[in-house]
């Protein structure tokens, strides 16, 4: 049963990463088009450190800093 939670807690990390605008332009988070990919990336530091609500914290663990360059880009402010 163990494995079977870590497998889905990773799959969902995941799918977080490639759609970050489910949450964050779909109003249940701060919309990312209003930040630039700089303030992202920041940010998505600050929870790699461990700082900041405990589920983008666990995301942000999960990314490397290029995937986090990466969605900034895509997200952020053009």
């Amino acid at each position: 049963m163990k494995k079977l939670l870590a497998f889905l807690s990773l799959a969902a990390l995941g799918f977080a990463y490639q759609d970050c605008a489910m949450c964050h332009n779909g109003g249940m988070a701060k919309k990312l088009d209003n930040m630039t990919p700089a303030e992202i990336v920041k940010k998505m530091k600050e929870f790699k450190a461990g700082k900041g609500n405990p589920m983008m914290v666990n995301i942000a663990k999960g990314m490397s800093d290029k995937e986090i360059e990466e969605a900034a880009k895509k997200y952020g402010k053009k």
